[in-house]
């Protein structure tokens, strides 16, 4: 079985196509053929060794999260799911592996395919929406009639926090460079500032919750924005930050793996067509290397980067 790896911490330049050996299978775990997998930022931060703490030390380590596919064997406790099911779902950041022909994972970590996503299309949903679900609605409570502000609100997560706040009655409004400021309106987003448009440095006050989706807002601008029983959440810890999430009542971080529980909810609404996935480019797995790169160092389209297998 080939898949992306590397055999210590750094650069793009420790990836490599290599060879590696499935686990055995356990009771309640499904092997998945991968047919497309999405790569998201927090696959390069995990390669650079970010979470190394909390993750074990063995090596080579497979690089991918994302992923979509078709069950190809089942552990005998799993319930629900069945050889050829197509399902999509997000690989534990421990193991990670999905830019791979084929993984082992544990059966609570997908969902099965909306019928009307593309397999390219359900592998761009699990980070996003699960980090975009843990911040808007598990951190910072926003129900119907609240306002959020997005900073970043039209890239994969701020989009997915826009799809979902908006099916909730959640008045949005946001931030964003100035070449997606028509995307942004027409996405539903209102007001929607340009990052250094001084309307948006004076906002004082006047929000639910703010939600920082780039790790460019400080912690202060954050909480001058917000209304005073207001949350500022944030998806990007630095020791620093990740002290103050646990101390601070105002100050929240999210992360994806608290929407791992919602990913059948995920499902139901990329089914009705609420979340709307766009995959920007369709790259071959050969080609994997290549692509990772040029995401990690700046390269922009206007959707998810995928690695079709």
């Amino acid at each position: 079985m080939k898949r992306v790896q590397y055999d210590r911490y750094g650069g793009p330049e420790r990836m490599y196509i290599g060879k590696a050996n499935l686990p055995q299978l356990g009771a309640k775990q499904i092997r998945v053929t991968v047919s497309a997998a999405a790569i998201n930022p927090f696959d390069w931060k995990l390669r650079k060794g970010v979470m190394k703490l909390f993750r074990s030390r063995k090596f080579p380590k497979g690089m991918g999260t994302d992923f979509a596919g078709v069950i190809a064997a089942v552990g005998r406790d799993v319930k629900g799911l069945f050889v050829g099911d197509e399902v999509f779902g997000s690989v534990d950041f421990n193991e990670s592996g999905a830019f791979a022909e084929e993984i082992i994972l544990d059966s609570h970590l997908v969902a099965k395919k909306p019928a009307r996503l593309s397999f390219e299309e359900a592998a761009c949903l699990p980070i996003p929406v699960m980090t975009a679900w843990a911040a808007v609605f598990d951190k910072a409570k926003m129900s119907k009639g609240s306002h959020l502000f997005i900073h970043g609100c039209t890239g994969a997560v701020g989009a997915s926090a826009v799809q979902l706040a908006l099916a909730r009655g959640i008045k949005v409004s946001g931030s964003c460079g100035t070449a997606s400021l028509q995307s942004a309106k027409a996405a539903g987003v209102d007001p929607v500032f340009t990052y250094g448009d001084k309307q948006l440095q004076a906002q004082n006050g006047k929000f639910d919750a703010v939600f920082d989706t780039l790790g460019t807002l400080s912690v202060g601008a954050g909480l001058s924005m917000l209304n005073r029983k207001g949350i500022f959440v944030d998806i990007n810890p630095t020791p620093g930050r990740m002290v103050r999430g646990m101390l601070a009542r105002r100050y929240k971080l999210a992360f994806a793996t608290m929407g791992i529980k919602h990913l059948s909810a995920i499902a139901d609404l990329a089914s009705e067509g609420v979340l709307r996935p766009t995959v920007g480019l369709v790259v071959p797995f050969t080609d994997a290397l290549s692509a990772i790169t040029a995401a990690e160092t700046g390269a922009r389209v206007p959707g998810k980067v995928v690695l079709a297998l």
